[in-house]
């Protein structure tokens, strides 16, 4: 089954660090068109000053947010152009995916549960240019499995790893954070549990980081409904544990 759902992601995790290529019904409706309700639900900063007013955003948008390069709807690249306001009235007639926390089924940036972890030393921009790029990654993943989503998080990582766009290091900036990993391509084993951290985290799933600032090789313990999983990316590991904080590599248990 493990070895189903890893062919299954190999071609998706790989174009999902490129664009993203597969969108809801929703999404492809909204292609082109500003959406206010995604905008204000991803950036709580945007929306601390202009609340829910879909022109204020849009004009947020179009004057400070596409120079930022923030994103106008669900799936959009960073400063996208855009064509007018999505008719969000009748999209929420048609979806139930929008909640206090999360937008499309992605968990906002300010409700993530590992927030102060994942941050690390980032600041809110780069914090926010490194869940742009994640979201790159989950989008595709919505709706699916949690042990689809985690084969396909540690997959697309990997693929990163694997292609020569990620190299190992333990002293270029932000080595150790998401930041690091998808904008200055490069991490240790601590920048590559933060990233797939925030993957894990903006599709709902709650995890451990282990051996989290310590000189020990460090991974993801992923609470798959129930089931504990090792999420792994420079492991190329995404199974249930053997048995608590069992690790492929023998020398990183606790």
């Amino acid at each position: 089954m493990k070895k189903q759902i890893l062919r299954r992601f190999m071609g998706i995790a790989a174009a999902a660090i490129i664009t993203v290529t597969m969108q809801s019904p929703v999404q492809v409706r909204a292609a082109e068109k500003f959406d206010p309700v995604f905008y204000a639900a991803v950036y709580a900063d945007v929306a601390a000053v202009f609340g829910t007013d879909a022109e204020a955003l849009y004009n947020h948008y179009i004057t400070f947010g596409q120079k930022e390069g923030r994103m106008p709807y669900a799936g959009a690249a960073g400063g996208e152009a855009v064509d007018g306001i999505a008719d969000t009235t009748a999209v929420a007639a048609e979806t139930s995916a929008v909640t206090d926390d999360t937008v499309n089924g992605i968990v906002t940036i300010d409700k993530l549960q590992n927030y102060t972890s994942l941050k690390k030393k980032m600041t809110d921009a780069e914090f926010q240019t490194a869940y742009n790029e994640a979201l790159k990654i989950v989008q595709p993943l919505v709706g699916l499995s949690r042990e689809e989503q985690a084969m396909g998080i540690m997959t697309a990582l990997r693929n990163m790893v694997d292609s020569g766009q990620v190299a190992y290091s333990t002293s270029y900036p932000h080595y150790n954070d998401a930041y690091g990993y998808l904008v200055n391509h490069v991490a240790s084993c601590a920048g590559s549990t933060r990233t797939t951290g925030l993957c894990l985290n903006m599709l709902g799933i709650n995890y451990e980081h282990v051996h989290e600032n310590q000189w020990c090789h460090q991974w993801c313990r992923a609470d798959l409904d129930g089931t504990t999983w090792v999420v792994d990316p420079y492991a190329y590991t995404c199974t249930s544990e053997a048995y608590a904080y069992w690790h492929p590599l023998a020398d990183c248990g606790q």
